[in-house]
């Protein structure tokens, strides 16, 4: 009963919200000479209402107008711009941070900006020291027992990972992970380990693991040749029981290359979350079809900059939800990019991802935040389960190339972009999803070949403006347009 009272509670705000918005503004600024920074203080009153998730939805709806720089007098300042985001996500301005607000005025949750709620993880200078040797492992410090080329870590803390490992194992195993819940924290400091049989990285048993980049090291994790036989004939490079985290440090210039020759990247049987760091992961196994990153609960993508080449899926969770708060991330996949069994959530960040399928979920897919680029060569994305998307979205679907006969898709270079965006598709497409705020509420937008310049048009090969809605699908898209010296309308939005 309560849960259901506080779902109408909330449902009633945000309605009450949504209405609020599309009325004319009202200013509850305060007269003072001091600019609050207070967090979730939008309108810089000094002062955390109802009157902010207004100031965030109008800003939100009707961006020319309420926006920054908008053309009314009480459009959201800068300072309030920046106080707005306080969804603890650091994602960026979204629908979800007038939801926070509300949820902060029902004594239901906190409000924050995020960005020093969690500071990132560096090594302690008592840490356990593990030193790969090639074919042997030294150990400084205690409760990580070596046997063989195999390191067993067995309680929680943080252990400091450093030199090369040319067929062995990182086992995380924690006799008793209720006694011991702690997080083991693992920290590559210049680390390559490559587990030729086994996972390189194996979680056992633990509570929470996290993966650790230290800031100006470059670190590798990667199989064999031949494929894991036995117990292991399933697992990935990266393989974990329980929840896995990776982190980048305060720079987020670690790099962590993680090479899956015959396994998938990195898998789960509970949740992923990528945190930052430089991760760059490759499985383009075309026989095996391996995927890039799988778990069976949850992904989410946080922050930091992720890039997956798969031939089977990029990102992919078999029984939750995939989601995107902030990073950028970069997927290449032979199938789908990313997949999940309930929802794909995208609120923040940057996303551009090609497969033969793009954003495949089965019961939605929303967009409230970011950019997201999404293209594919057989279905890009279902509009049916896009009920629950804030953010304007434009699908289109293209014409064939008349130059390929073969299958009628258009190679990459011809990517389709509108604004200020200028990013490379990952691969050739046929179908491509698009949502950016620099289109969002806006009516119509132009948008252009990147490789020529030229104004993509649709329908009858002469509309070279596409007139949007929240979600909006575009047939008969030609990428090849006509010269942007034509007589077409602005690329502009209106």
């Amino acid at each position: 009963m309560k849960n259901n009272g506080l779902k109408k509670l909330i449902a009633g705000l945000s309605a009450a919200c949504l209405a609020a918005a599309a009325m004319p503004f009202m200013s509850f600024a305060a007269e003072t000479s001091e600019v609050s920074t207070k967090v979730g203080d939008s309108n810089c009153d000094g002062g955390v209402d109802m009157s902010d998730a207004v100031m965030i939805m109008q800003a939100l709806s009707n961006p020319n107008k309420y926006g920054r720089g908008g053309s009314d007098k009480n459009a959201i300042t800068d300072q309030g711009w920046k106080n707005a985001d306080c969804n603890g996500a650091n994602d960026g301005v979204s629908n979800n941070d007038a939801l926070a607000i509300q949820m902060y005025l029902l004594g239901k949750g906190e409000l924050s900006s995020g960005k020093t709620d969690v500071p990132p993880e560096q090594p302690a200078a008592d840490a356990v020291k593990i030193h790969l040797k090639n074919t042997s492992i030294e150990v400084e410090g205690e409760n990580a027992t070596v046997e063989g080329t195999t390191v067993t870590i067995t309680k929680s803390g943080e252990y400091y990972i450093d030199g090369t490992l040319d067929d062995g194992q990182i086992n995380v195993n924690i006799p008793d992970e209720k006694a011991d819940a702690e997080t083991v924290k693992l920290f590559l400091n210049g680390a390559s380990i490559t587990g030729k049989s086994a996972p390189a990285i194996l979680v056992t048993n633990a509570e929470n693991t996290s993966i650790n980049i230290v800031d100006g090291t470059e670190n590798a994790i990667s199989d064999g040749d031949t494929a894991y036989a036995g117990d292991f004939a399933k697992a990935a490079v990266i393989e974990a029981k329980d929840d896995i985290t990776i982190k980048g440090g305060e720079k987020g210039d670690g790099v962590l290359k993680i090479t899956a020759n015959t396994q998938d990247g990195i898998s789960c049987n509970n949740d992923i979350k990528i945190n930052g760091g430089d991760i760059n992961i490759s499985a383009l196994n075309t026989e095996n079809k391996n995927d890039g990153i799988k778990a069976k609960k949850s992904v989410t993508v946080k922050d930091g900059s992720l890039k997956v080449e798969a031939e089977g899926d990029g990102i992919r969770s078999s029984k939750d939800a995939v989601a995107f708060t902030g990073g950028k991330t970069k997927i290449k996949a032979g199938n789908d990019a990313v997949q999940a069994e309930t929802t794909i959530d995208i609120s923040g960040g940057r996303l551009v991802a090609g497969g033969d399928r793009g954003l495949s979920a089965v019961t939605g897919i929303n967009i409230t935040g970011g950019t997201v680029i999404a293209t594919a060569t057989d279905k890009q994305a279902d509009e049916k389960l896009m009920s629950g998307t804030t953010q304007t979205t434009a699908l289109l679907n293209c014409i064939n190339d008349p130059s390929n006969e073969k299958d009628g898709t258009w190679k990459k270079d011809n990517a389709i972009v509108t604004g200020s965006v200028d990013v490379k598709y990952q691969k050739k497409f046929k179908y491509v999803l698009f949502s950016d705020t620099s289109i969002n509420g806006a009516k119509s937008c132009g948008f252009k070949n990147l490789a020529t310049g030229a104004q993509v048009t649709h329908t009858d090969g002469k509309q070279t403006q596409f007139q949007l809605s929240l979600v909006t699908v575009f047939d008969n898209v030609d990428p090849a347009g006509i010269a942007a010296s034509g007589n077409a309308e602005a690329d502009t939005a209106k």
